[in-house]
C-alpha cells in the first residue's frame, strides 16, 4: 500500500482500491493502514512469515485446535478485555514492588493477593451499587459483582491453576528455578561489587605506587617488593567441591514395602491377639523381653507389617563423599609491556582425614620436616624424621604407583575437607615460591580472616584483596569461568559406560587424582587455546587498570588489551560497572570503606520497613521530620563521609522508624551496636599488635624461616567462639561502665596518644597499664590474644635472672601485654610468665652449649700464653723491655689488670679450639680480634715515649676483622671497665655496641669510648650503652670477659643465652681465670728459672761452640755443598778475624728480617707496645740473629 501510495491522487481512493483488492471492507482497510506501522512491528518481530504460528511456536508444544486453525496475529490490545482492571493493574504494581525489593514471589502467593485485591473490589462494587439511582447503573454493578464471584469459586477449583495461567499472562511472568539463592539485597549486591572492585584497585596502586609506610604495614620487605614489581602475578584463588557419590536419592523397595499390609485387617489381628495373649495370661506368666534377636528373613510377620513409611540407613560416612579442590588462575605481565597471559597454576586437593599435606611425608613414611599447628585447641607437634602412621596412606600409596602425576598437584588432609587456617598457611607457604611480588584475590570465607593467614602473608612478602561478602558466585573467576567446566570434564562414570563396560565405577586414589588432573590439563589447554582467564577477569570487571611504572600511577586497560572483551556479563548488573573508573582521587584510587557494607544492610532494612508501614505523612509531620542530623541507626561512618547516600524520602523514613520504635528497643540496639563497635576497635587493636610482633620476630630471622615456623591455628574451642564472646562482651559492659561511656574513653585515649607520639613524649606501656583503657581489655578476651607468633614454640628464657638459658614450651603469647608463658622450664618444669623480648625461640640448628675442658695445660700452650701476654724475654735477647709479673686472682671480686683481660682472652680461645677442624682457631677463623687493653690505655692517657707509633698501631690492629672487642678503661672513682663491640659480620657496615655494666654510665669510660671509636672508625658516634645486666660488685672485668663470651657463644651456633645468665658466666670465669692465671704464674717462674740457667750455660757453651767451628773450619773443604757456606764462614771469622754480618745470616732469617721491616710497627703486645722486641723491630730481630750466628761459632754475643 505504502509502494501503490504515489499512484493515487488521495488516500481515499488508495483505500477504495485496496478494499476491492483485498476482499474487504472499506472501515477494515481504513483500520489496517492507520496502524501501518504497529503491524510493521509485528510482522518483523514474527519474521515476515506467512504462517505466524508455525514460526512462533514453542519447540514440541502440543497446540490445540483453536490454535491449530488460527492463520493470522492479533494486533496489540485486541481480544477479550478484562473486567476487572484496576484489579489486574494494582496486583501488577505489587508484584513488580515485591521483586523490586528481592523478594520471593510464588504462584500460591499472586493468588491470595489476587484474591485479596478481588474481595476488597467486590466490596466497593456492592457499595456502589447500593448507592446507585440509575436502575441500569445498579444492574451493571451487579453483574460485575456475579462475575466476580464466579471468579472467585472458579479459583478454589483444581488449586486455581487454570486463574493462575490467566494471572501469569496479565503479569507477563515466568516461573522458573532461580539461579542463585541469596540473602543479599540488591542496594547491598551494588555497595559489595563496588567495594570488591575499589580494594583491587587500591592494592594495586599501593603496592605498585603506594607509599611505603602504608604499604609495610602489610608487607614485611616492601623494598624487595618494588624491586620485583615486573615480575607480579595475580592471583585468583577458589574452592570447587567435588562430590564423589552424587545422583539420584531414590532406592529400590520390595512389594511388601511399597504396597504393604492393610491397616484395617493388621488392626484386626493385633485385636484378636491381645485378647488371647490376655485371656491366657496368670499372675506367674513372665514379662516377655524387649526383643527376641534372630536374623532378618522375609517372613509372614514381616510381610504384614503393615508400615507405609518406606525407610533408609543414612550413610555415617556420606560427608566423606565431598572433597575440595582449590582452584588457581594467574595473571601475568600486568607491570610489564607484554601482552597480558593468564595461566591454569596447580591446584590444591583437599581430602578427608587428620590434618596432614602429602609433600611433606617421603615414601618412607617418614616427615620431611617438622610441623606443628594447633586444632580445636590441641597443639599438635610432627618431628622430622618420625612415622607418619597413617596419615594419606591411600594417597602415599598412589603416589607411589604414578610420581610424576602428583607433581601437577598438591594434596592434603583435613577432618571436614575444607580449607581452614591450617590448609591456608601451608597452601601460602606452597605459593611463597612462586613469585617475590603477588596480589591473591580469594572470596570472603573465615579461613582468610584468621591470624595465621595474616602472619603468613606478612612473612610470605604478599597481599591479598578479597571478594565481597556473598560475591563469588557474581565476581570469582573461579566460580564464573572454571569450576562448571572443570566438572563437567571428570571421566568417571560416563567414561566407562562410553566404553561399554557397564560395571558400577569402583574409585581408587589413583583414579580420582587421574580424573582431577586430567580436568586441569584440560583447563590448562583451553586457556592456551583461548585465554579464557584474562576474558573472565574483565568481563566480571576485575581487570580495569594497568600499573605504568614509567608515569608513576594506574592506567585504565582497553578492551583490545583484554583479548577483544568488554566489562559486564549475565551476572552482573550496569549499576556495578557504570563509574567503575571514576573511583579515584587524581590518579589515586579511593580506600574501599568497608563500613558501607553495614550502612547498605541498614539501608536495605529502611526500605524494607517502609514497605511493611506505609504512611503518608501531613504538612505538620514532615515539619518535624525534616531534620539535618540522621538517627541512630544510620550514624554511621560510610553514610557521614557521603559514600553511601540517602535520599530526602528515605531520610523521612528513617525519621518515622526512630519515632515509631519503642525507648526500650532503641536502648537494645543501642547497646548491640557499641558492642560491635567495641569488638570491631578490639579486633583492630589486637591486629596491629599482631603485626608488631610478627615484625619484631623478623629482626631475628627470614622471611623463609618465620613461615616454616608459623603455627596455624584452626577450630577453635567451643568455649572461644565469636557468639560466646561478644555475650560476654555484653555482660561485662553492662556490669563495669556503659560502652558508650567506654568507647568515649578509648577515643578521648587514642587523641592524648597521638599528641604524645607529635610531641615525642609518648611512653612505652607497662604490663600493668596496657589493658587500662576498655578496648584492650576487651581485646584480651579474644581467643587470638593469646595466641602470637611464639604460641606453641619452644623458647629460651633470656632474662638475666632465675631460668636464664632454660627452655620450655609456649602456651601463650599476648601480643597485647607483650608476655609469654612458658611450661616445662628448668629442672622444676615451672610454669613462668615473661615478656616476650626476654625469650626467644630455640632454633633447631643450634649447637648444644660446648662444655669446659680440664685445665690440665701443656707447657707449649703455657709458654705461648706467657710470651704473648706477659712479653716473656728469650735468651740473646736484648733486656730493654721488663717482662709483666702475674698478679694471681684473689678469691674476693677485684679489679682485674690488662694482663688479666688478655690472659682471660687466651684462656677463651683455648676454650673454643677445635683440633678436629681444619682451622682449629675459632678466632681465627671467624676473624674475632681483641684490642690489647694495653695500647689503649697508652693512647688515650698518651704513656709513650713516641707517641707518634700509637695511631698506626691502633689502626693495623683494627683492620681485617669480622668482630672487634675493645676493652676501655677509666679512672675513677672508681676505675672501670666497659666493652665496646665493632660488628662487621652483615656485611662492611659496622654494627657499634656499647657495654656498661654500672647503675649509672661511667662518663670517663664512656668518653675514653668515644675517643677510641673515632680513631678506629673517622666520624663515628658512641651509641647509648646497650641493654645489659648490672655488676653487683668490683669485678667490672669478668663481666667484660662474660659479654666476650656471650656474644662468642652465639656466633659459635649455640644461640642467645645458652649457658645460662652473664652473672653466671661470671662466677664460671672467675673459677677458671684464678686457675688459669696460678698456671701461668707458676710458668713464669719456671721460664725465668730456665732464662737464668741458659745464662749461665752459655759461657760453658761458647768454649764447645768455639771447637766445633775450628772443626768445622778445618773441614770445609771436604764439606758438602749444604754446609760449605757455614764452614767457609768459620774459617774466615776464626783464621782471618772477619766479624759476622747480616750478609752471613740464612735465607729464612734475612726473610724474616726483611718481613718485619716492611709490616712493622716498632711497638706490639710482646713488649708492651713500648720499646720494640723482636716481633716489632727488624733491628733487634736482626740484632738477636746475629747474637745466635756468633753463639754457634763461639764467639759472645754483642752487648
Amino acid at each position: 500500500m505504502k509502494k501503490a501510495l504515489p499512484d493515487f491522487s488521495s488516500e481515499h481512493t488508495l483505500l477504495t482500491a485496496m478494499s476491492k483488492k483485498m476482499g474487504l471492507s472499506l472501515m477494515k482497510v481504513r483500520k489496517i493502514w492507520q496502524r501501518r506501522d504497529i503491524l510493521a512491528r509485528l510482522q518483523k518481530h514474527h519474521g515476515f512469515a506467512l504462517q505466524p504460528h508455525v514460526s512462533t511456536g514453542a519447540k514440541g508444544l502440543k497446540r490445540t485446535a483453536t490454535q491449530r486453525r488460527y492463520r493470522g496475529y492479533r494486533l496489540p490490545g485486541g481480544g477479550r478485555k478484562s473486567a476487572f482492571t484496576a484489579v489486574r493493574d494494582s496486583l501488577l504494581v505489587w508484584f513488580e514492588t515485591q521483586r523490586c525489593h528481592g523478594h520471593s514471589v510464588k504462584k500460591v502467593h499472586i493468588l491470595e493477593q489476587w484474591r485479596l485485591l478481588m474481595t476488597k473490589e467486590l466490596l466497593d462494587l456492592r457499595q456502589q451499587s447500593e448507592a446507585a439511582v440509575d436502575r441500569h447503573e445498579r444492574a451493571a454493578l451487579l453483574q460485575l459483582v456475579s462475575e466476580g464471584e464466579k471468579q472467585l469459586k472458579s479459583s478454589a477449583v483444581d488449586s486455581g491453576r487454570n486463574r493462575l495461567k490467566q494471572l501469569m499472562k496479565d503479569l507477563r511472568a515466568k516461573d522458573m528455578v532461580p539461579d542463585l539463592k541469596t540473602q543479599v539485597s540488591e542496594v547491598d549486591e551494588v555497595v559489595r561489587a563496588k567495594l570488591t572492585y575499589q580494594a583491587l584497585d587500591h592494592t594495586l596502586w599501593l603496592t605498585c605506587f603506594g607509599p611505603e609506610a602504608e604499604l609495610r604495614e602489610r608487607v614485611s620487605k616492601p623494598a624487595v617488593l618494588r624491586a620485583n614489581l615486573q615480575s607480579m602475578v595475580l592471583l585468583f584463588a577458589d574452592q570447587v567441591p567435588l562430590w564423589l557419590k552424587s545422583g539420584s536419592e531414590k532406592e529400590v523397595y520390595a512389594k511388601w514395602e511399597s504396597d504393604p499390609y492393610p491397616q484395617s485387617l493388621l488392626r484386626q489381628e493385633l485385636l484378636d491377639h491381645r485378647t488371647r495373649t490376655l485371656a491366657d495370661r496368670t499372675s506367674d506368666s513372665q514379662v516377655p523381653p524387649l526383643l527376641s534377636a534372630e536374623l532378618p528373613a522375609v517372613t509372614e510377620k514381616r510381610k504384614n507389617s503393615g508400615q507405609r513409611q518406606k525407610r533408609s540407613f543414612a550413610d555415617p560416612d556420606a560427608h566423606r563423599y565431598r572433597l575440595t579442590y582449590e582452584a588457581r588462575q594467574g595473571l601475568y605481565n600486568l607491570c610489564s609491556d607484554a601482552p597480558l597471559v593468564g595461566k591454569v597454576l596447580p591446584g590444591l586437593l583437599v581430602v578427608h582425614g587428620a590434618h596432614a599435606r602429602l609433600n611433606n611425608i617421603d615414601s618412607a613414611g617418614k616427615f620431611i620436616s617438622d610441623e606443628t599447628f594447633e586444632y580445636n585447641g590441641t597443639l599438635v607437634v610432627r618431628k622430622v624424621k618420625t612415622s607418619a602412621g597413617r596419615l594419606l596412606f591411600g594417597w602415599r600409596k598412589a603416589r607411589q604407583s604414578d610420581p610424576e602425576l602428583f607433581r601437577r598437584i598438591s594434596v592434603m588432609s583435613q577432618p571436614s575437607a575444607n580449607v581452614d587456617g591450617v590448609i591456608y598457611v601451608w597452601a601460602q607457604q606452597e605459593l611463597a615460591a612462586l613469585t617475590p611480588v603477588c596480589i591473591q584475590q580469594r572470596d570472603c570465607y573465615a579461613a582468610a580472616w584468621s591470624s595465621s593467614a595474616a602472619e603468613s602473608l606478612l612473612y610470605s612478602n604478599r597481599l591479598q584483596t578479597i571478594i565481597g561478602p556473598k560475591m563469588t558466585a557474581s565476581l570469582q573467576l573461579t566460580d564464573t569461568d572454571f569450576s562448571r567446566s572443570f566438572k563437567s570434564l571428570h571421566a568417571g562414570q560416563t567414561a566407562l559406560f562410553a566404553s561399554g563396560n557397564k560395571e558400577i565405577w569402583h574409585c581408587s586414589h589413583l583414579d580420582l587424582i587421574r580424573c582431577v588432573v586430567s580436568a586441569q590439563d584440560e583447563m590448562s589447554r583451553r586457556q592456551d587455546e583461548k585465554d579464557w582467564i584474562v576474558s573472565g577477569l574483565r568481563r566480571n570487571g576485575i581487570l580495569a587498570y594497568k600499573p605504568d611504572l614509567s608515569s608513576g600511577k594506574l592506567v585504565p586497560l582497553t578492551d583490545a588489551e583484554c583479548c577483544g572483551q568488554s566489562m559486564g556479563s549475565a551476572r552482573t548488573k550496569p549499576s556495578w560497572l557504570e563509574d567503575r573508573f571514576l573511583w579515584r582521587v587524581g590518579s589515586v584510587p579511593v580506600k574501599p570503606d568497608w563500613s558501607a557494607i553495614a550502612g547498605a544492610q541498614a539501608v536495605a532494612d529502611l526500605v524494607e520497613w517502609s514497605l511493611n508501614h506505609p504512611h503518608v505523612l501531613s504538612s505538620e509531620e514532615e515539619a518535624l521530620l525534616a531534620v539535618p542530623e540522621l538517627p541512630e541507626d544510620l550514624q554511621i561512618p560510610c553514610i557521614e563521609s557521603g559514600v553511601l547516600t540517602l535520599s530526602l524520602d528515605l531520610q523521612r523514613t528513617a525519621w518515622r522508624k526512630q519515632l515509631a520504635t519503642s525507648d526500650d528497643a532503641l536502648a537494645k540496639k543501642r547497646e548491640r551496636r557499641d558492642v560491635k563497635a567495641m569488638l570491631a576497635l578490639a579486633k583492630k587493636k589486637l591486629h596491629g599488635k599482631l603485626l608488631e610482633a610478627m615484625r619484631h620476630r623478623l629482626k631475628t630471622m627470614s622471611q623463609q624461616q618465620a613461615l616454616a615456623r608459623l603455627v596455624p591455628r584452626a577450630a577453635e574451642p567451643k568455649s572461644q567462639t565469636k557468639k560466646s564472646v561478644k555475650k560476654n562482651l555484653l555482660k561485662t559492659a553492662s556490669k563495669k561502665m556503659g560502652l558508650a561511656k567506654a568507647l568515649k574513653e578509648q577515643k578521648a585515649l587514642e587523641d592524648q596518644e597521638a599528641l604524645e607520639e607529635q610531641s615525642g613524649s609518648a611512653k612505652p606501656p607497662l604490663a600493668a597499664s596496657a589493658l587500662s583503657d576498655p578496648v584492650s581489655a576487651k581485646a584480651a578476651e579474644l581467643p587470638a590474644a593469646d595466641k602470637g607468633p611464639l604460641f606453641g614454640k619452644t623458647c629460651r628464657v633470656l632474662l638475666e635472672e632465675a631460668n636464664c638459658g632454660k627452655s620450655g614450651k609456649c602456651t601463650a603469647h599476648n601480643v597485647l601485654l607483650g608476655t609469654v608463658t612458658l611450661t616445662g622450664v628448668g629442672a622444676t618444669c615451672a610454669t613462668t610468665t615473661l615478656f616476650a623480648d626476654d625469650v626467644c625461640e630455640v632454633e633447631q640448628a643450634w649447637l648444644p652449649p660446648l662444655k669446659w675442658k680440664g685445665m690440665h695445660l701443656k707447657r707449649a700452650l703455657k709458654q705461648v700464653v706467657c710470651k704473648a701476654c706477659l712479653g716473656i724475654r728469650l735468651s740473646l735477647e736484648e733486656d730493654s723491655y721488663a717482662s709483666a709479673t702475674v698478679e694471681l686472682i684473689q678469691k674476693k671480686p677485684q679489679m682485674l689488670l690488662d694482663q688479666h683481660l688478655l690472659m682471660g682472652w687466651e684462656m677463651l680461645r683455648w676454650h673454643f679450639w677445635d683440633e678436629k677442624s681444619e682451622e682449629p682457631d675459632f678466632f681465627r677463623k671467624h676473624s674475632v680480634r681483641l684490642l690489647d687493653p694495653r695500647l689503649c690505655v697508652q693512647f688515650l692517657y698518651q704513656e709513650h715515649p713516641n707517641p707518634g707509633l700509637l695511631p698506626p698501631a691502633l689502626a693495623h690492629e683494627a683492620t681485617d676483622y669480622k668482630l672487634l672487642f675493645v676493652p676501655v678503661w677509666a679512672p675513677g672513682p672508681p676505675c672501670h671497665w666497659t666493652l665496646l663491640v665493632l660488628d662487621r659480620r652483615e656485611g662492611d657496615e659496622v654494627c657499634i655496641q656499647y657495654l656498661d655494666t654500672l647503675a649509672t654510665v661511667h662518663k670517663n669510660c664512656a668518653q675514653n669510648a668515644q675517643l677510641l671509636l673515632e680513631a678506629l672508625i673517622p666520624g663515628a658516634v658512641l651509641p647509648d650503652r646497650a641493654k645489659c645486666p648490672l655488676q653487683k660488685s668490683d669485678d667490672c672485668g669478668f663481666w667484660v670477659l662474660a659479654s666476650i663470651l656471650w656474644i662468642c657463644c652465639q656466633l659459635r651456633g649455640e644461640g642467645p643465652a645458652s649457658r645460662g645468665s652473664r652473672s653466671r658466666l661470671v662466677m664460671d670465669l672467675v673459677a677458671f681465670l684464678r686457675t688459669w692465671v696460678g698456671q701461668m704464674a707458676e710458668e713464669q717462674k719456671k721460664l725465668e728459672k730456665s732464662l737464668a740457667d741458659e745464662d749461665k750455660a752459655l759461657k760453658k757453651a761458647l768454649k764447645a761452640n768455639h771447637a766445633k767451628a775450628l772443626k768445622l773450619a778445618a773441614s770445609h773443604a771436604a764439606a758438602s755443598e749444604a754446609s760449605t757456606k757455614a764452614a767457609a764462614l768459620a774459617h774466615e771469622v776464626l783464621n782471618q778475624g772477619k766479624e759476622p754480618e747480616a750478609s752471613d745470616l740464612s735465607a729464612s732469617e734475612k726473610a724474616e728480617i726483611e718481613h718485619i721491616r716492611q709490616f712493622g710497627l716498632r711497638i706490639c703486645s710482646r713488649c708492651s707496645w713500648q720499646s720494640g722486641c723482636l716481633d716489632c723491630c727488624w733491628e733487634k730481630r736482626e740484632r738477636y740473629l746475629l747474637n745466635k750466628l756468633r753463639v754457634s761459632l763461639g764467639l759472645a754475643p754483642l752487648k
